[in-house]
């Protein structure tokens, strides 16, 4: 890469940046439907011919925004995940995976914490969780034969509200409560899982 290429990279970094901080203010104090392009420009101190070299509007802007979030999740918790999916799983093994999620959680819980408070992104957040978590549990789904898709979306939406509320409230013995969480919503699954590689076996 040439010296010219380095610093065009770091600045689109830049702008790309200052366009998330902007929107980021912007949602906070006004909520998404209020702000426009425009707002977010002026925030970041660019121009909206810029704006548009990388978002195609705010929605797409957010969107990106989202998929960031779940991109970093996704990684700290998919290596957890197949590393348990290699050995037995079982109610701590599983209480680790949901616990690596939190503390990735923790890097922009900031920003997390915005969208959930705000009208207008909490729903989208939480769709977009709900879509990571069904990739996770499709990573274990040949060991779970026979659970049902209403069990899958009831251990979803779990999944999507106990991100939520930690967001939002905080939780105090975070070991002790992924732990409760694994035991409530994955036992089933775990014994499930555990059966299904027996009989492979």
């Amino acid at each position: 890469m040439s010296k010219k290429d380095g610093l065009d990279d770091l600045r689109v970094r830049r702008t790309q940046k200052a366009i998330r901080v902007a929107f980021f203010e912007l949602v906070k104090e006004k909520g998404f439907e209020h702000i426009s392009v425009k707002d977010i420009t002026d925030r970041a101190l660019i121009s909206r011919n810029t704006f548009y070299l990388h978002y195609a509007d705010k929605y797409d802007l957010f969107n990106k925004i989202c998929d960031d979030l779940m991109r970093t999740l996704f990684f700290r918790v998919g290596k957890r995940l197949r590393r348990a999916q290699q050995n037995d799983f079982d109610v701590e093994s599983v209480a680790s995976i949901i616990k690596s999620s939190i503390l990735a959680i923790e890097e922009n819980k900031e920003e997390y914490l915005i969208l959930f408070s705000v009208s207008g992104t909490a729903n989208i957040l939480t769709d977009k969780i709900n879509q990571i978590s069904t990739i996770f549990l499709n990573f274990i789904k040949d060991d779970i034969e026979g659970i049902s898709e209403w069990s899958m979306a009831y251990i979803i939406a779990g999944i999507a509200g106990f991100i939520r509320y930690y967001v939002l409230n905080g939780i105090e013995n975070l070991d002790e409560e992924c732990l409760n969480f694994s035991k409530i919503h994955f036992k089933s699954i775990i014994e499930i899982a555990q059966n299904t590689r027996n009989k492979k076996d």
